[in-house]
């Protein structure tokens, strides 16, 4: 991977980790919201702060880099693959 290219991928999971840091719920309707993982993988909101260092300094193939944020609309059996805490869900009760 070529240096800018890194950088990208680098500030977009920056971006997306900040994002969630500073507004766990989505607007309008503040469903809880989690991180989507370039493996797949989903980082509560707690895991993205703790973690910051190693989001904001991925390579890309390390599991770090955060390539979305989603809403947990109904799975109560949906966990961080970081803590292993679940991540809270809209509806799931």
């Amino acid at each position: 991977m070529d240096c800018l290219v890194l950088r990208r991928v680098q500030l977009e999971s920056r971006k997306l980790r900040d994002q969630l840091i500073q507004s766990p719920y989505a607007f309008p309707g503040g469903y809880p919201m989690f991180a989507v993982t370039s493996d797949g993988g989903a980082l509560c909101k707690d895991c993205c702060k703790s973690e910051s260092s190693s989001i904001g300094t991925t390579y890309g193939g390390d599991g770090w880099q955060v390539t979305g944020l989603s809403i947990n609309y109904e799975d109560k059996n949906l966990y961080c693959d970081h803590c292993s805490q679940p991540i809270e869900s809209a509806y799931g009760d």
